[in-house]
């Protein structure tokens, strides 16, 4: 979002996007670029009070467990807002792959889309950030390369592990969303949306 240009911006407008929902934590706010006249633009930071722990999880499918388990009222507020909004809804993160991943990952699940098709999905988007990619890894330092690296890779275990942990501890993202405070209403609301 923060490298949208005004035709970008009026691009959103011109979709009918209805409300932007910002997983970002407040200290990645700053710079957060031009908004958009007519959109409702939401905070609701996934890792905000979590973000140093989930750091210190190992790359791949630990730490998006750790994210599911410590933020679960955090995903509850996402999917609330997801439902109520009026409109098409745009969430975004930094960058695009992590908490935006689980979040979409979660919404496809509802929708009674297949695990194979959601970790298709997700593994999009490494090709789709493959530009971004190259440009951080430049930037990493020589002794960290292939850490970064390996952090980047979006690949199914990681995805498919995280809703396998959500059906083995919750029974299912619905359950995992109603212990979260998304009311059954709202569930159901999410499930038609997307159906």
């Amino acid at each position: 979002m923060t490298h949208l240009t005004a035709a970008g911006l009026d691009a959103m407008v011109a979709y009918g996007i209805h409300t932007v929902i910002d997983l970002r934590t407040a200290a990645e706010l700053k710079g957060e670029g031009s908004r958009a006249p007519g959109i409702t633009y939401r905070h609701l930071p996934l890792v905000e009070e979590v973000k140093t722990t989930v750091d210190q999880a190992p790359p791949g499918v630990g730490r998006y467990i750790r994210i599911v388990d410590a933020r679960q009222a955090a995903f509850g507020q996402v999917f609330t807002a997801i439902a109520e909004a009026g409109g098409p809804v745009l969430f975004h993160c930094f960058a695009g792959k992590d908490r935006t991943g689980l979040v979409a990952a979660l919404l496809l699940e509802l929708a009674g889309v297949s695990r194979e098709h959601i970790a298709a999905d997700y593994g999009e988007t490494d090709v789709q950030l493959s530009k971004q990619y190259a440009i951080w890894l430049s930037e990493a330092p020589p002794d960290r390369l292939e850490e970064i690296r390996a952090d980047l890779s979006c690949s199914a275990d990681r995805i498919l592990g995280v809703l396998d942990h959500i059906d083995s501890n919750w029974g299912g993202v619905a359950n995992y969303l109603e212990a979260a405070g998304v009311s059954a209403a709202n569930i159901e609301l999410l499930s038609t949306k997307l159906s």
